[in-house]
């Protein structure tokens, strides 16, 4: 029998385009009646076709799949498999671990957006931060930039930061400096301790913690930080560091520009 491509696409449930892909790349073979003739498939195309999405459903790739179909070398066949097999454990694996960044972010929403505005006492947890932008001006070398890329493809783990100079802000300047998180727990899951070295390191430290909404592009430093100066005041604190953020949720970017920032500001007693 004979079927056009056509009936072979409802069957299958693959766009004409999708077939005429999988014909390209060697698993299947249209003939052709005559000169001119409309393009057919026949029973063994079909079957190509089934074992070719068999193979994708596992996650070869289209060519992957070619050279299983084609093939005639039953160890290549064994081996590939044990390959894919080993893939997908290291993608399940890292699924899992985005699973639980996943938790950890939802649970740190519902906690945090509950304590808007509230100063405690905490302490910091440790992590890295890659700076690369002080206020509007990148400060990255091009030499750089492929570390910078390296931590964007750890995303979701990674998180945006700002870090601001205390001293400037305290003169009512506003000068902040953008950076990249990571945690370090999640340094430790993705075993991407030597990238993570590229960044600055912050150990665990006794800190005053707040949580701020901040609503548009240019937002004082003021609104951040007004309520933990009145707090260090207050309570006869010494600044021992920068304060740091993490920004936990940002959202309506194109209009109203809000962010829900976690800010860390190291303190010790006063003297």
């Amino acid at each position: 029998m004979k079927y056009r491509i056509g009936q072979i696409s409802k069957l299958l449930g693959l766009s004409a385009e999708g077939i005429r892909m999988y014909e390209r790349d060697g698993i299947l073979k249209s003939h052709r009646e005559g000169t001119g003739g409309y393009r057919y498939y026949e029973r063994p195309d079909i079957v190509s076709l089934i074992l070719a999405k068999d193979y994708r459903g596992y996650g070869f790739s289209v060519s992957e799949a070619e050279s299983l179909i084609n093939t005639d070398d039953l160890d290549f066949v064994k081996k590939s498999f044990a390959r894919r097999g080993a893939e997908l454990r290291k993608e399940i694996l890292h699924k899992r671990q985005i699973l639980t960044c996943l938790h950890e972010r939802e649970a740190l929403l519902k906690k945090e957006t509950r304590r808007l505005g509230l100063v405690r006492l905490a302490e910091r947890p440790a992590f890295y931060l890659l700076e690369y932008m002080l206020d509007d001006e990148l400060i990255l070398r091009p030499e750089q930039y492929e570390t910078f890329r390296r931590w964007i493809a750890m995303t979701p783990f990674v998180f945006p930061s700002l870090r601001c100079d205390w001293t400037a802000l305290s003169r009512g300047e506003k000068t902040f400096t953008a950076a990249l998180g990571l945690m370090e727990r999640d340094i430790k899951r993705l075993g991407a301790e030597e990238l993570a070295a590229a960044g600055r390191y912050y150990p665990p430290a006794p800190c005053l913690c707040t949580v701020v909404r901040a609503v548009g592009h240019r937002s004082s430093g003021d609104d951040y930080f007004a309520h933990l100066r009145g707090y260090v005041m207050k309570k006869a604190l010494r600044v021992a560091g920068d304060p740091v953020s993490r920004t936990i949720l940002s959202m309506n970017r194109q209009a109203e520009n809000i962010r829900y920032r976690q800010i860390w500001l190291p303190v010790r007693a006063a003297a």
